[in-house]
């Protein structure tokens, strides 16, 4: 049976089955549908927080912050974890750590202003979960490639890889830009790596979720 088709209607039901937000995931909801900022709505964001929480992750490593509303789902998955998160737009910077601040994670979440595959590259520790929300944004399929490794090095059997954006709309399936090459590459990738057991939701613009083997 394929997987049945959202309407409005539909979506709406959805997302009513979602608890109601606090007063903070619901301003930020409100704001980045008045601003045009990206966030993964409220459907996905709960669906982000039970992988968490089902996994026991503890240490979260996100690559595109916004504004931290992915980011709170994460770390209240976390019962207590952290999170570590890039970001380079310097104002959603300053606004995530509000935001964190606002939602009481203000010394849970280390909020880092600078390129992702670079802040990757010197950063030490280890995960149990990543969230990719950049696959838009890097601008070649070697880099793509690159993250992921930087990423998989960092996590150890048993830890989540997740990424954002899996269906690009559709255009994966003919993939005419580098957005969408980047994530046509990036499920490839996933579902062939020997690291790796993975399947993608089809929630919102889809959801890539990948496990580590033990």
């Amino acid at each position: 049976m394929r997987t049945v088709d959202v309407t409005d209607e539909l979506q709406a039901y959805l997302d009513g089955l979602v608890p109601k937000r606090d007063r903070v995931l619901a301003r930020m909801e409100e704001e980045a549908h008045r601003e045009n900022i990206p966030i993964v709505d409220p459907h996905e964001g709960m669906l982000l927080y039970l992988l968490v929480k089902i996994a026991g992750a503890k240490r979260i490593l996100e690559l595109g912050t916004a504004t931290g509303y992915s980011g709170i789902w994460l770390l209240r998955g976390t019962d207590g974890g952290s999170l570590t998160t890039f970001e380079m737009d310097h104002e959603r910077v300053e606004r995530a750590r509000a935001n964190f601040a606002e939602a009481g994670f203000g010394d849970k979440a280390l909020v880092l202003e600078e390129n992702a595959t670079n802040g990757l590259e010197n950063l030490d520790g280890r995960f149990d979960a990543c969230f990719i929300d950049l696959l838009n944004s890097f601008r070649s399929e070697d880099i793509t490639r690159r993250v992921v490794e930087l990423c998989l090095e960092r996590l150890d059997g048993g830890a989540l890889l997740m990424a954002d954006n899996a269906l690009r709309q559709g255009e994966v399936l003919r993939p005419s830009n580098q957005q969408a090459r980047n994530v046509a590459f990036y499920n490839d990738l996933v579902s062939k790596h020997p690291r790796l057991e993975s399947v993608v939701v089809p929630i919102r613009d889809g959801l890539s979720v990948a496990r580590v083997r033990d």
